[in-house]
């Protein structure tokens, strides 16, 4: 496995997308892939059997509704011949008919979302970080990267049947994903006259490029309905990647969005884009998605970026929701075929395979682990406490799956703001010696006895073993367990401290307490309660004071930087695909603060933002000249610099991690098939979306 992910992460490293990405190579927007076998799966094109009907291009739920004359024939609903993309991931022919049961909890949008995401570009399943087409049917730039040519798939449809063309693109990137912008596509200042945000609230930078000092926002240009071109002021040989990271889904039906998104005065370059107020937009929204939304900006956040969530937008998904209770504790939430889905298999056979997929609205984890050991659940992840007792109560009936790791610590790592808003504090933390005190001054070994059932073992936060970037050394920097020396450190930074018990030491210069308020999210009390207790006692031997706030808007506390610490967990597979986690280039991540937001904005300080120095600002460097590579020897720059970001992570140890990642274990009933082994689990790849959810099916 070792050799496996150093392979892939080292192919993901030099981001060689390019050279499987030209107009030749890909004009069928079918690439040959590998998908990965799962344990005793038979991967012949006629492992599934027999069908029920070697005929059937379509599950008979649907081949009813068309006999019924309620449903348009398949070749109405599906891409052109020449255009229908066809799974090259499917690992054996399934058969229709049946649902497959998960679990997810009521704030799950991000859980079960990638079960049916369709992005426009998407990261092949195996693992090499390169994208391919999906939605779109072809992609290809010119000779310098500053215009790329996407080909969409003629004839494909919305879930309502209307056709998905260019325009559902354009209108999704000028009216909903972009903020008002100069002529020059520059970004109009938040405090200039004529300024409004993206209709989703977030600015997205896979549309960005820096030139001279100054972020520039790409142009969509329409060339006939299933071709567009994306024209940017600089070189953007990441594009596709950086899309397939940050907005995979760049598209919205504008049949459908035109009746609650208010179109801006002087925005008139669109005659079947009707002009309404933000009023006007509110109120149709509220009618019809039965809501009570009192201002525009929450309601296009919650309907255009979270747009999966409501059963009556139309989507290219997978499977489409039937209702929207996706979260009420309680309910079963069930997501149905989608009958226009523009995919098939080797055979022709529209997918997918499965009637629908339901989620288990669960929160308590012990409801969750009684559910799972009953054998109630047919695929399901497993925490690591539960492992054993879920894979031993269901070892006749379900089979446990392996996937692979890019965590560089496990969920409990410290992050520490670099510009929380008390001076003193920010003093205190920017200080490498106060972070080597705390790191240093865990046993480790008593926590992963404590917590983990020594499952896991101690490391710091860092590029894991097996993945290309990792380094020994700082895989074991701070972890050695020595109390007298992290006294010693913070004597040097710290006014002097006796020891006494139920004291702490003083910030310098100060009477205040060395104090680290740890900001937790109130879904996690339970869990990250028992990580508080053991920080508490073992920073008790150092004085320093650990106090917890329980925040329920806690991502929001990060974007204003009201924030002084959180546990984290640092997952990435490489910065030249996804830096964000470890590179302060978007206001996302409490370790870096307010210097994401700096970046974010255009490198000003306008807006909250605080301007880097040092090595903080050297990360971003380094982010720029990864960036901004290009030509022949693009791939050496790239090299270097994400080497650069890992040796200035490991000499900062910003994050300050205590124990090593576990894999993801899942838990598969042995009746569904093409469920994929040593997987990719990464956000940037859209953990569950790379099984192919479309593929799974239920033997007969």
């Amino acid at each position: 496995m070792k050799k496996v992910v150093a392979l892939i992460l080292s192919v993901v490293l030099v981001i060689s997308m390019l050279s499987g990405c030209g107009k030749d190579s890909t004009k069928d927007g079918n690439e040959t892939t590998s998908p990965t076998k799962a344990a005793g799966e038979n991967t012949d094109t006629d492992a599934g059997g027999s069908t029920t009907d070697a005929d059937a291009k379509e599950a008979p739920m649907l081949a009813e509704q068309v006999a019924a004359g309620t449903l348009p024939a398949l070749a109405e609903r599906i891409p052109v011949a020449d255009d229908v993309m066809i799974e090259t991931d499917v690992m054996s022919l399934g058969e229709y008919g049946g649902s497959i049961t998960n679990l997810q909890n009521d704030q799950a949008r991000w859980g079960w979302g990638p079960f049916t995401e369709q992005g426009i570009f998407r990261f092949k399943q195996d693992g090499s970080g390169q994208v391919e087409p999906n939605v779109a049917k072809d992609f290809y730039p010119n000779e310098d990267s500053t215009v790329w040519t996407i080909e969409l798939r003629e004839g494909m449809k919305w879930s309502d049947g209307e056709p998905f063309t260019v325009d559902d693109v354009i209108f999704y990137y000028d009216h909903v994903s972009t903020p008002a912008l100069n002529e020059d596509r520059t970004a109009v200042a938040v405090d200039a006259e004529g300024y409004y945000p993206a209709y989703t609230s977030k600015p997205y930078n896979c549309y960005q490029v820096l030139k001279d000092g100054k972020s520039y926002w790409a142009k969509f240009d329409k060339v006939d309905e299933t071709t567009f071109t994306v024209t940017f002021a600089a070189p953007k040989p990441d594009f596709p990647v950086a899309v397939a990271v940050d907005n995979k889904w760049m598209f919205l039906p504008k049949h459908f969005y035109i009746n609650y998104v208010a179109r801006k005065d002087g925005v008139a370059d669109d005659p079947t884009f009707p002009l309404i107020t933000e009023e006007q937009a509110i109120a149709n929204a509220n009618t019809d998605f039965g809501k009570v939304w009192e201002d525009y900006s929450t309601m296009g956040k919650d309907i255009g970026y979270y747009n999966w969530d409501y059963a009556i937008v139309p989507q290219v998904r997978s499977f489409i929701a039937v209702k929207d209770n996706w979260n009420t504790v309680g309910e079963t939430y069930e997501l149905v075929r989608n009958p226009y889905f523009f995919k098939t298999d080797s055979e022709g056979r529209q997918l997918p395979y499965l009637d629908s997929l339901k989620f288990v609205i669960v929160n308590d984890n012990d409801q969750k682990v009684l559910k799972q050991t009953a054998g109630e659940i047919d695929l399901s992840t497993v925490e690591p406490a539960d492992y054993a007792t879920v894979v031993t109560a269901t070892q006749a009936t379900h089979t446990p799956v392996q996937w692979i790791s890019t965590d560089w610590s496990n969920d409990m790592s410290l992050d520490l703001c670099q510009t929380v808003k008390d001076l003193d504090k920010r003093a205190l933390f920017q200080d490498i010696r106060f972070r080597e005190a705390l790191s240093i001054s865990v046993d480790r070994n008593l926590v992963n006895a404590t917590l983990f059932n020594n499952q896991s073992k101690p490391a710091q936060a860092s590029v894991p073993e097996g993945a290309f970037g990792y380094d020994a050394e700082w895989q074991n920097k701070w972890t050695e367990f020595d109390v007298a020396k992290a006294n010693s450190l913070l004597d040097e930074i710290t006014e002097p401290w006796d020891g006494t018990d139920g004291t702490y030491r003083k910030m310098k210069g100060t009477s205040k307490d060395v104090e680290i308020i740890i900001n937790i999210k109130d879904s996690d009390v339970s869990i990250q309660g028992d990580w508080i207790a053991m920080l508490q006692s073992a920073y008790k031997a150092i004085g320093v004071k650990i106090t917890d706030k329980v925040d329920a808007e806690q991502p929001q506390s990060i974007l204003t930087n009201d924030v002084e610490a959180v546990f984290t967990k640092l997952s990435v597979s490489t910065p030249a695909i996804r830096p964000d986690a470890i590179v302060p280039m978007r206001n996302f991540s409490c370790w870096y603060g307010a210097y994401g937001k700096w970046y974010e904005d255009g490198k000003t300080t306008t807006n909250g933002g605080i301007e880097p120095t040092g090595d903080m600002l050297e990360l971003i460097n380094a982010y720029d000249a990864i960036k901004t590579a290009s030509g022949a020897t693009r791939d050496q720059v790239v090299a270097e610099n994400v080497q650069k970001i890992y040796d200035l992570h490991k000499n900062n140890i910003w994050v300050i991690g205590f124990l090593s990642p576990l894999p993801v274990n899942w838990v598969v009933n042995n009746n569904v098939k093409n469920f994929p082994s040593n997987i990719i689990n990464a956000d940037e790849y859209r953990f569950v979306s790379m099984m192919r959810p479309e593929q799974l099916y239920l033997a007969k």
